[in-house]
């Protein structure tokens, strides 16, 4: 019997509309670009994949463990 076909598609990304700008210098450029090239990613998404996770580890209050009101 057939192995059933598995997707390799990433996920649907949601449409953005905003844009977030931020300078950097060419060696942290280069560094955003090297990892997303190793990982096969654009290096828009690893550079929002990384600040999202900054903000969502910024959003808990570390003493009580509870997520802060945005």
């Amino acid at each position: 019997m057939d192995k059933p076909i598995v997707s390799t598609l990433p996920a649907r990304q949601p449409k953005r509309k905003y844009i977030f700008a931020i300078r950097l210098t060419e060696a942290e450029r280069d560094q955003i670009e090297a990892l997303a090239e190793r990982l096969k990613l654009p290096d828009s998404f690893i550079a929002r994949h990384f600040i999202l996770e900054a903000v969502r580890h910024h959003s808990v209050d570390r003493s009580e463990g509870a997520e802060i009101d945005g």
